[in-house]
């Protein structure tokens, strides 16, 4: 696994953070593939002395926004639990907003991701699933029904991040306080009932919305 410090010195990190910058605007203008050091020192306005100072070269930086992003989002995750013992399920979650408020502030540095890494989805869920399996245990209400453990915790990650590659999808419309929101409530309500309206099947969801 790649290794790269960050660095302590707040100017180290401003300039590791232009480069970054400038970077992610570039991938998301032509592709991770044509963009070159030379662009990007042009974008950050740095020399290429400066790059290498933090870099080694163009494959290690890529590798560094990747888990510089999800290093952000685990920290957001686990740190409101740091000094917790049990919480309640049925409310918003203390990480909930965190983490929708980290990808909202890096945004442009998860669309970019999005664009190199097919994968994405499957990383956040891995991820989610560590902390899941590592650090908690889920405790279910009484129920007829036996649950498997496994399977509940594959449902759970997969509805969390199904909303937020749903959100980047269509380019954040919403802030992260609503689709905190919008999670919490789609955790705790389910639907109860499936209305077949004939005269809408084979239409798309597009040509639906229109005719409401």
């Amino acid at each position: 696994m790649l290794i790269i410090e960050h660095p302590q010195d707040r100017r180290a990190r401003r300039t590791q953070d232009a480069i970054i910058a400038a970077t992610v605007s570039l991938i998301l203008e032509k592709g991770a593939d044509a963009v070159t050091i030379r662009d990007i020192t042009e974008r950050a306005d740095y020399n290429r002395g400066t790059f290498y100072l933090h870099f080694p070269g163009k494959p290690e930086l890529l590798e560094f926004i990747l888990e510089d992003f999800m290093q952000g989002v685990g920290q957001a995750y686990a740190k409101p639990y740091a000094e917790l013992k049990e919480v309640d399920m049925t409310g918003l979650l203390p990480s909930t907003m965190p983490v929708f408020e980290y990808i909202e502030a890096h945004q442009d540095v998860f669309r970019a991701l999005i664009t190199m890494h097919g994968d994405m989805a499957l990383r956040l869920c891995n991820m989610f699933r560590t902390y899941l399996t590592e650090d908690f245990v889920l405790v279910t209400e009484d129920s007829e029904y036996t649950i498997n453990y496994d399977i509940m915790l594959s449902y759970l990650i997969s509805a969390t991040v199904g909303v937020i590659m749903h959100w980047a999808e269509i380019g954040f419309k919403y802030s992260a306080h609503y689709m905190g929101e919008q999670l919490t409530a789609l955790i705790n309500i389910k639907p109860t009932r499936l209305l077949i309206e004939p005269g809408q099947k084979g239409r798309t969801i597009h040509e639906r919305m229109l005719l409401d």
